[in-house]
């Protein structure tokens, strides 16, 4: 019984450390940049020693990835499409679908937009860097597509459309708006669903097939 919950102490030690380590890291790299935090400044900032940092996290960029990570999902470490809320996205007629995809994404970028941007500062000098943000990219293109086909009810949309979806849903566009221009989350989310009334009907161009604008789209059994 002992050893059990020795076991069990060392196990919630551990997941206080993770996100104590993460806490820290998360917002050194937004006041600092890249460059200047240090696996050594988060350790001192969280209160844990270095190995400790180390050995839940083997270099920055798995530390960055693992901020970028914890952000998306809102530090509940599941996979997008295991959150109920994403699947709103296949729910009800084309508006209801339309406006669930807008605070998904809304909330999304509120979350992580700032975080990325620090990958993409260390994109800039470093190769590992670099090579992961492409990796992200191609997955949120993906992503993009994957949702584009709950949104507009087409399993299949067609490259112009998910090109155009994947630039109107980057974290660029919602830094520009938001960021730069001083957007209210609602004024962008109001935005998004009428950009998205553009592509209505668009997934059929060319094939000649009907596209469902009214039904709901099945979530995962």
């Amino acid at each position: 019984m002992a050893r059990t919950y020795s076991s069990e102490l060392r196990a919630e030690r551990s997941q206080q450390n993770r996100a104590t380590v993460l806490e820290a890291a998360h917002a050194l790299f937004l006041e600092q940049g890249w460059v200047a935090t240090t696996m050594g400044r988060v350790a001192e900032r969280a209160g844990v020693s270095r190995q400790t940092v180390y050995a839940l996290h083997a270099s920055k960029l798995t530390l960055l990835d693992a901020c970028i990570d914890a952000a998306l999902s809102g530090g509940r470490a599941r996979r997008l499409r295991e959150l109920p809320e994403y699947w709103l996205m296949a729910d009800g007629d084309f508006d209801t679908r339309a406006r669930a995809a807008a605070r998904w994404l809304s909330g999304a970028h509120e979350r992580s937009a700032r975080i990325q941007r620090v990958l993409d500062e260390a994109a800039v000098g470093d190769p590992a860097a670099a090579a992961r943000l492409a990796e992200r990219e191609q997955n949120r293109l993906a992503e993009v597509r994957y949702a584009a086909g709950l949104v507009l009810a087409d399993p299949e949309p067609p490259d112009p459309v998910v090109d155009g979806l994947w630039t109107l849903t980057s974290r660029d566009v919602w830094l520009k708006l938001v960021g730069q221009r001083g957007w209210t989350a609602q004024a962008w989310q109001d935005w998004f669903v009428t950009q998205l009334g553009t592509y209505r009907g668009h997934a059929a161009d060319g094939r000649g097939e009907p596209v469902d604008d009214g039904g709901a789209v099945s979530g995962p059994a």
